[in-house]
């Protein structure tokens, strides 16, 4: 009885329209279908045309509000992206789309910081690079129609690799008197032209079992010393194209080839 009263004095009824509806959408809505306004910051839908009533509270809204404006909803999209999205309307003309990022329990976001642990009971397909900082274990990985690389400062290992390998050795070469081998570029090959009588290839004293390194010589009459080198036949490369295979084992290094 008290709410009849107070709609004949020209009060809202208590039964006010209220929904939410979720989906999502890549593209913006029509603005030729519905006027694009803008809910300004600390503001409410009063501040809106449609936000209040025009011809009193009966009915309680006649004015078309729609979604909101560039600076909210559609300038997330750019692109194909998926935008989930909450309309939320007090009316039957009055909707108000709010960015969301769920969408029938699927989770659509640009970044993400996860603090705690990450659980996936299901298949990951990844498209771009994966940095890791710390341990990555997984029991296998596959890749399908494109290449897979792997890059690493430390040290990678695992009990079975295997595949096809389609890889290229890295190649330099000096004309200087003298060069010092850096360890960390096992299976290096390099090419001597001396612009001196010879040139002095100094190993490091220090080296992981299996670093391997190659040297030829292109130049005539001149020759290549090698320093360090124990376990050969000879330090020395001295005709045209000789060739040299070094590698590291136990602390010392060996030498295999044209060696004199």
């Amino acid at each position: 009885m008290q709410d009849e009263i107070k709609v004949s004095e020209g009060y809202q009824p208590a039964h006010q329209f209220i929904s939410f509806v979720e989906g999502s959408s890549s593209e913006a809505p029509n603005p030729s279908s519905y006027p694009l306004q803008v809910l300004e910051a600390d503001h409410n839908l009063n501040y809106l045309d449609g936000g209040d009533p025009t011809d009193g509270f009966s009915p309680w809204v006649t004015d078309i509000l729609v979604y909101p404006s560039s600076e909210y909803w559609e300038g997330l999209l750019e692109g194909d992206k998926v935008r989930p999205y909450v309309d939320f309307s007090i009316s039957n003309y009055n909707t108000l789309r709010i960015p969301s990022a769920i969408h029938n329990y699927d989770l659509y976001v640009d970044d993400a910081r996860i603090y705690g642990n990450l659980t996936i009971d299901g298949d990951t397909n990844l498209s771009g690079t994966v940095q890791v900082s710390g341990e990555m274990r997984p029991t296998s990985i596959l890749t399908q129609g494109g290449s897979f690389s792997v890059s690493s400062e430390g040290n990678i290992s695992a009990n079975n690799i295997s595949g096809v390998g389609n890889t290229r050795a890295l190649v330099e070469s000096t004309s200087d008197a003298s060069y010092a081998f850096d360890a960390t570029k096992t299976g290096l090959i390099l090419i001597c032209d001396p612009t001196g009588a010879s040139t002095s290839i100094t190993l490091p004293a220090t080296a992981n079992d299996g670093t391997v390194f190659t040297i030829q010589l292109i130049s005539v009459g001149k020759n290549v010393t090698i320093v360090n080198l124990s376990n050969a036949k000879g330090n020395q490369l001295t005709e045209q194209y000789s060739s040299a295979t070094l590698y590291h084992l136990d602390g010392s290094w060996y030498g295999l080839g044209d060696l004199v």
